[in-house]
């Protein structure tokens, strides 16, 4: 169920690397993703299923018009702590609306979803010489993410989207990540992660491990009991440096640049 909210300001200064503004339309996020960690750092909706509380801030394109003609400088991040292409986008279109503004503005923008809904926007984001658009994908076999991601598009979708993106000349890159190490942590798994987003037409791969933040870990090993030795595994600094090894090694034979998201 979404809930309509309004808010008071639609952005807010980011902690996050690149990154100097947050524009989240939403709050919570129907993806469902059981690694997910947004609950650890905003607290939101702890007494629900992480999936089942969403908040769409429906005033959130008017907030953010006042804003952004009071003079906005430095990078708009969309979607830090929510998936602004997440199912409720389809209807709403809050996502679409803050963009056009931040297009008619000339702000930089930076959009991350692990959606394919973000195709449906090329219109405005094609020709877009300020933005770039991230598309996350952290395994790529589909079977596997469907019981990472339940509530997400598939990852042959995500990737069919970022080809689309790439090829109408706008700026992507694939977020591979999280790395979980039963899922997308094997040799195959990772040269198959750059094999795809070479194929899409992106120039880097941002990544990121497995945070083994404790709401999101219990809510891990409650839904796949298995997954707790993926937890331990990512807190091993050896482990993170042999997938980095990897990932490196993959996308230095495709000529992609490989970027620490943190």
């Amino acid at each position: 169920m979404v809930k309509h909210v309004k808010c008071k300001s639609a952005l807010s200064v980011s902690k996050l690397p690149g990154l100097d503004w947050a524009l989240n339309p939403y709050r919570g996020c129907a993806h469902g993703c059981l690694y997910c960690y947004v609950q650890d750092v905003t607290g939101f909706a702890l007494d629900r299923p992480w999936g089942s509380a969403v908040e769409a801030k429906v005033n959130i394109a008017h907030q953010l018009k006042a804003e952004l003609a009071k003079g906005v400088k430095g990078v708009v991040g969309v979607g830090t702590v929510t998936d602004p292409y997440q199912p409720a986008e389809a209807e709403l279109e809050l996502a679409r609306s803050c963009l056009a503004l931040l297009k008619r503005y000339d702000a930089r923008t930076s959009i991350l979803t692990k959606s394919d809904l973000v195709a449906r926007d090329l219109d405005l984001l094609g020709g877009w010489e300020g933005v770039e658009v991230g598309v996350s994908v952290g395994c790529p076999d589909d079977a596997a993410a469907s019981v990472l991601e339940p509530g997400a598009p598939s990852p042959s979708r995500r990737f069919a989207a970022l080809a689309m993106l790439s090829e109408a000349g706008v700026d992507t890159y694939l977020m591979a990540a999280p790395i979980v190490p039963s899922a997308s942590g094997s040799d195959s798994a990772l040269a198959d992660l750059v094999r795809r987003a070479f194929e899409s037409g992106v120039k880097r791969v941002m990544w990121d491990g497995l945070n083994p933040k404790p709401v999101a870990s219990q809510r891990m090993v409650a839904a796949v009991p298995t997954l707790k030795a993926d937890l331990e595994t990512a807190r091993s600094g050896a482990w993170s440096s042999r997938v980095r090894i990897r990932l490196s090694e993959e996308c230095g034979r495709r000529g992609l640049d490989l970027v620490d998201a943190f």
